[in-house]
């Protein structure tokens, strides 16, 4: 499944669009009573496939490393670019590895949230590469060259959504 780049159809529930002009239509209510639904893997993916920025985590010297990158998936895999020698470059491959992504409307109480568990490694696939860098994606956002692909290919994807009851 690849991502549609630069879209922000998200959806909240089911049967309504995030919408930020609905603001005023659906006001937040605070003290209201909140619930959660677990979200099954196909709504994990199809959430993971509408944004463009998450964040990847790993342990990097004993220490929890929690970092934002810009991403696509492909084929139920994460990809995005970092550099060789930093700290995400130098410490992959990881045998546990997650990437973390949601979104949230504070106005209306309301957000999901997905996380996906797994391995992480560099692609060095010569055909995987000529996809992947034929794809439109946003440039990372961090300073330097970013050319090294990096790949979670996740094992367990999870979710869940918050709102109003």
């Amino acid at each position: 499944m690849d991502r549609n780049v630069g879209t922000m159809d998200t959806y909240f529930t089911d049967s309504t669009p995030l919408d930020s002009s609905d603001t005023d239509a659906n006001p937040r209510i605070d003290g209201a009573r909140h619930t959660y639904r677990d979200l099954d893997e196909n709504r994990c993916w199809e959430l993971l496939g509408s944004q463009s920025t998450g964040r990847f985590g790993f342990v990097l010297e004993g220490r929890v490393m929690i970092l934002p990158v810009n991403y696509l998936v492909h084929n139920r895999a994460i990809y995005f670019r970092t550099a060789s020698r930093g700290s995400i470059g130098e410490a992959v491959p990881h045998t546990r590895a997650s990437f973390q992504v949601d979104a949230s409307r504070a106005d209306l109480s309301e957000g999901w949230s997905v996380l996906a568990s797994g391995s992480s490694s560099r692609v060095e696939d010569p055909e995987l590469l000529t996809y992947l860098w034929g794809r439109t994606m946003p440039e990372p956002w961090a300073g330097g060259e970013r050319n090294m692909f990096i790949c979670l290919t996740p094992t367990l994807v999870t979710g869940r959504q918050v709102f109003l009851a």
